[in-house]
């Protein structure tokens, strides 16, 4: 049964791809899998600065 959850392409070059790859593999996850952690990082961060602005 396929996610309801909405979904993301992205697209980089070789050598950004073999870095991230390099990343992934030192934590034992996948290429997608390091990507969605930055990036609910990066949205925590992106909230925690909201929330000091107010």
């Amino acid at each position: 049964m396929p996610s309801k959850k909405p979904s993301i392409t992205i697209r980089v070059n070789d050598e950004d791809y073999e870095i991230l790859k390099e990343w992934a593999d030192s934590e034992y996850r996948t290429v997608p899998s390091l990507v969605l952690a930055l990036t609910k990082r990066a949205i925590d961060e992106y909230k925690e600065k909201l929330t000091d602005k107010e």
